[in-house]
């Protein structure tokens, strides 16, 4: 199922603890004790090493650790889980590992950085406290600032801010003043996320009046958030090479690139999900499941499928085009052998009648004014 790839392919690893969850959060995550993640990381460990054991041209070129909040780990867990990335990967150019701000994690950051973590990844989200407390976030504002300093004393020169628009209560003019001090602190990379209201979070199972009195900034009020971002953070020197993402000259993050460039990526933990050689497949998303399958040496995957050339022809495309360069069409065709035009050829005129693509010879890209629109677009050609 999990196949020899003589390719280069991105490592992620998923820990799924956090000290508490936030409002808006969906992702497979939960409070645990240490005897939890320490069982957790050596069942982890011990999936990754038989992997790479059985794949041994494998060659992992970055790594992302992310959550959850890995940060809550404790020491020995986080040197134990670096310590076998490390020997699984041993040249790797670029290892992210997601932190939150919170005084308790400040001590893990030289481990990290003494362990081959050349990224972190800090979960700012904003920089106005009432935001912070209405979407569940456990720091405060002051709290980023002191973890960012600090970071910055211990030596980290490689790190990227988190931050949210469309947070409860929050305005055009209070994102506006996080974005500034964002600026003022010149991270490498800036990470700009909407809010959503998923299914599986806090914010998605609020009764109706409740949900109506945290006064969620509307569609428009949003995109005018995003449009002051992008202006902002263009004129201070940050590239935007993809939709959400933006970043000094030389720091984009290499990890995402390989998903946004079609790349093969392997992921390890709760609802980890994989791409390699021409299959996708996803892990059990349920800790408790997760840690039983390990336990009675079951595979932990749930979910198995061989795309179809049109299908992964597609999705390519659409990977593709969140990054601002866009696409080469040709490596496209000549990757899986189909002709654009065959495959989304309607879609392709209409959205450029509409102002949405710009679509020559050689390239597809999103139009500047399609970017806060782009979910829709997408969801079009994989139809």
């Amino acid at each position: 199922m999990e196949a020899t790839t003589t390719r280069p392919i991105a490592l992620y690893v998923h820990v799924p603890f956090c000290r508490a969850r936030c409002l808006y959060c969906a992702f497979p995550s939960r409070p645990a004790g240490p005897s939890t993640q320490t069982h957790y990381i050596e069942k982890l460990c011990l999936e990754i090493e038989r992997y790479f054991s059985a794949n041994p041209d494998v060659k992992v070129e970055t790594v992302y650790v992310g959550g959850g909040t890995p940060s809550t780990l404790g020491k020995g867990d986080i040197e134990l889980l670096l310590e076998t990335i490390r020997r699984v990967a041993p040249d790797v150019v670029e290892m992210t590992f997601e932190v939150n701000p919170h005084e308790d994690d400040l001590p893990k950051i030289p481990i990290l950085l003494e362990n081959g973590v050349n990224r972190l990844s800090i979960g700012v989200q904003s920089f106005n406290d009432k935001e912070l407390g209405l979407a569940g976030r456990l720091h405060s504002a002051d709290d980023s600032r002191s973890f960012i300093k600090a970071c910055r004393e211990f030596g980290c020169s490689n790190v990227s801010f988190d931050l949210i628009h469309g947070l409860p209560s929050q305005s055009v003019d209070s994102f506006g003043e996080s974005i500034e001090e964002t600026l003022e602190f010149e991270p490498e990379h800036v990470s700009l996320y909407g809010l959503t209201v998923e299914s599986g979070s806090r914010l998605g199972s609020l009764p109706e009046r409740q949900f109506r009195g945290l006064m969620l900034p509307d569609g428009d009020t949003q995109a005018e958030m995003y449009d002051l971002a992008r202006e902002r953070l263009r004129e201070a020197g940050y590239g935007q090479y993809e939709i959400s993402n933006f970043a000094k000259p030389g720091f984009d993050c290499r990890h995402n690139l390989a998903y946004w460039s079609g790349g093969e990526y392997i992921g390890f933990g709760p609802s980890a999900t994989s791409y390699v050689n021409g299959a996708r497949f996803r892990r059990v998303s349920d800790v408790d499941r997760y840690l039983a399958a390990q336990d009675d040496g079951r595979n932990t995957v749930e979910f198995w499928e061989s795309l179809s050339t049109r299908r992964a022809a597609a999705e390519a495309l659409v990977m593709g085009l969140r990054m601002s360069c866009g696409i080469d069409r040709r490596k496209i065709e000549t990757r899986f052998g189909v002709k654009l035009t065959d495959l989304v050829g309607e879609a392709l005129e209409k959205y450029c009648e509409q102002g949405l693509l710009e679509v020559d010879e050689d390239n597809i890209r999103l139009t500047d004014r399609a970017y806060f629109v782009s979910n829709a677009i997408f969801r079009d050609f994989i139809q």
